[in-house]
């Protein structure tokens, strides 16, 4: 029957039939049984990548199988559904060889399956053919030399497969139908996944149970045709599967594309509800359920210490801290908030953290991992396309890391809180604007320090050196030397930021975010400062100040500076006065380092919004400076 053309003439022209796939009975079975059809289709893959192995003879040793197959088969399989894989297995094969009826053999298979819901039917109908292929790839691999299965192999008609075949082209041929059958789990799996209540409705015109009804077609043709491979006579000679190929992936296209289209509908309608949830709140409840949860009957968060879902109240009257990051989150931001988070100081509070992963699908399990190392609360899975336009657009995310912290109302209530806990930690809680502005108050003078970080005894008011280089410069090295041997005499302080680069940038980048909410259109001159300090380090290879304890006397480049330094005996000359040498070199810094001809400064990536505009704070020039935009990868490095 396997080579009856004219089965497999009738069974592609079914396939091309869509009358025939989509007529499905619109009402499931009165006592229709469960099925774990996801379970199932990790299952065929498992399978479909055992048999892989054993073809491309990358298969692992015995007790890598046993610890990798045990995570799939800790389930186990219920008897009656054991029994019904069993009659599928014959129905396909055994049975499908005997008619050349294949409305007949179709009707019989989905009698039997007459209990299950249409993805069950496929999918327990995809897995009886895969475990078929895989007991048939499994007794190809024993030797002919072995009697009994020889003597068994006659009595069935399926002698050794390809018996004529040398190993690498029987592996070839079995590889072929490995194909097939991974294209229609595929296919399969990207219909269940998308199989919802919404997207039934949206795409009405089309049966998503007539694409069930059609995987069961295609597995039935799978079927015929390798039974008849590997029956006695057949080696593989002129099998051509590639109509089976062509009408999959022709199916598969076409539900893409509505797939596509309804995800992009969803999205424009999601993306709309979350911006009038925002403009006019209705509670933090319902803003964080549109936002983060995908069970809209029941949304839910995933608690990180519990390991388990919850459900969203848990969050009722909270002020909710969303901390929404890629998967880059630093180690020192993840410290600071675990500490904040585990204080009596919180714990009493009335706050709680949501993380927000903004990462890609293909990035799955790293994002698991990452949130297995939380104390908090996170989303359940990874945030929709529809949330993360809202997040970069109205919270102007970027890349780095933000806390955005929202009232019971859901009102926002600062967006940069992030940047407050890396400039004072526990000290900033709790993330309010006001506390913010409060705590700038308090330290504005002593800036220098802020952004320092280090435990030099700022209260002597020592004579301070400090450099820096994002491209580890020999300058600094250079400027080191000088000091410490031809001006060692001044008792200088001299800071290299390069050992602690990321820290030092951190809350430079901070400082700024901070300062920048306040002025947007006109920077103010302590926030100015600290840009051109931000574009020396960034843009002229390197910055350098001096300071008498945190009061700034020259914010330059490290160039500027080397030049100056590089030329102390023409300034210092033969004054001894340790007093005078802060006012020899300033005066000599003044006459020979001529101002830029353009002033100019780069602002970081985490700034919210960035100005449109902004008039040049050069003394006398009344123009608007022009916009460039810069883009750059550092491979990592900082």
């Amino acid at each position: 029957m396997a080579g009856n053309n004219s089965f497999m003439t009738t069974l592609l022209a079914l396939l091309d039939d869509d009358k025939y796939t989509n007529d499905v009975p619109s009402q499931p079975p009165s006592s229709m049984e469960l099925v774990d059809v996801k379970y199932y289709l990790s299952v065929i893959e498992e399978i479909l990548d055992a048999a892989t192995a054993v073809a491309e003879n990358t298969q692992p040793k015995g007790n890598q199988v046993q610890s990798k197959s045990s995570t799939l088969t800790s389930k186990g399989i219920s008897a009656s559904l054991s029994s019904t894989i069993n009659e599928l297995c014959c129905q396909i094969t055994c049975k499908a060889q005997h008619t050349n009826d294949v409305r007949q053999t179709m009707e019989s298979l989905l009698g039997q399956l007459s209990a299950f819901s249409w993805d069950a039917k496929a999918v327990l109908t995809l897995l009886a053919l895969t475990v078929h292929y895989a007991e048939k790839w499994h007794l190809a691999q024993i030797e002919e030399s072995d009697v009994l299965f020889r003597l068994t192999g006659i009595l069935k008609g399926s002698l050794v497969i390809g018996k004529s075949l040398n190993t690498q082209q029987r592996a070839e041929a079995f590889m072929v139908f490995n194909y097939l059958i991974r294209d229609t789990l595929k296919f399969t799996r990207y219909i269940v996944e998308n199989d919802s209540k919404g997207f039934r409705e949206f795409a009405a015109s089309i049966s998503i149970s007539g694409y069930f009804k059609f995987i069961i077609v295609i597995v039935l043709g799978c079927s015929v045709q390798f039974s008849g491979m590997i029956s006695t006579g057949n080696e593989f000679l002129e099998l051509d599967l590639s109509p089976f190929f062509n009408r999959v992936t022709k199916r598969y296209e076409v539900f893409m594309e509505y797939v596509k289209i309804y995800e992009r509908e969803n999205e424009k309608l999601q993306y709309k509800r979350i911006k009038e949830l925002y403009r006019s709140p209705a509670g933090i409840l319902k803003l964080v359920a549109e936002m983060f949860c995908t069970e809209k009957d029941s949304p839910t968060v995933y608690h990180c210490i519990k390991k388990t879902t919850v459900k969203v109240e848990e969050l009722q009257s909270k002020n909710v801290m969303l901390l929404i990051s890629e998967l880059n989150l630093s180690n020192d931001d993840f410290a600071m908030l675990t500490a904040i988070y585990k204080a009596s100081a919180f714990k009493s509070s009335n706050y709680e953290i949501l993380w927000v992963p903004i990462v890609d699908e293909k990035d799955r399990e790293q994002f698991l991992k990452k949130r297995s190392q939380m104390t908090w609360y996170s989303c359940n899975s990874i945030v929709s396309k529809a949330a993360a336009k809202f997040i970069r657009k109205h919270w102007q995310f970027k890349q780095q890391t933000k806390l955005v912290v929202l009232n019971p109302e859901g009102k926002l209530v600062n967006m940069e809180a992030m940047a407050m806990i890396r400039l004072w930690q526990s000290e900033a809680f709790p993330p309010t604007s006001q506390r913010g502005w409060a705590l700038w108050e308090k330290h504005r003078n002593n800036w220098l320090k802020l952004v320092v970080d280090t435990d030099l005894s700022w209260e002597m008011k020592p004579l301070i050196f400090l450099c820096g280089s994002a491209e580890d410069s020999k300058i600094v090295e250079q400027i080191d030397d000088i000091l410490n041997s031809k001006l060692a005499a001044y008792n200088i302080k001299f800071l290299n930021i390069n050992t602690k680069r990321k820290q030092f940038l951190s809350r430079l980048e901070s400082c700024i975010a901070w300062k920048m909410q306040a002025n947007k259109e006109m920077p103010d001159p302590l926030t100015l400062e600290l840009l051109e300090l931000y574009t020396s380090y960034k843009k002229q290879s390197g910055f350098a100040i001096v300071a008498r304890g945190s009061s700034v006397i020259v914010n330059t480049t490290l160039t500027d500076l080397w030049k100056v330094l590089s030329e102390h005996r023409l300034w210092i000359k033969k004054d001894t006065n340790r007093d005078n040498f802060e006012t020899h070199f300033q005066a000599y810094y003044k006459a020979v380092i001529l101002m830029p001809q353009c002033y100019q400064f780069s602002i970081p990536d985490m700034v919210g919004d960035i100005p449109e505009c902004i008039k040049c704070p050069t003394t006398n020039c009344t123009r608007k400076m022009e916009t460039v935009v810069t883009f750059k990868c550092c491979h990592g490095a900082h």
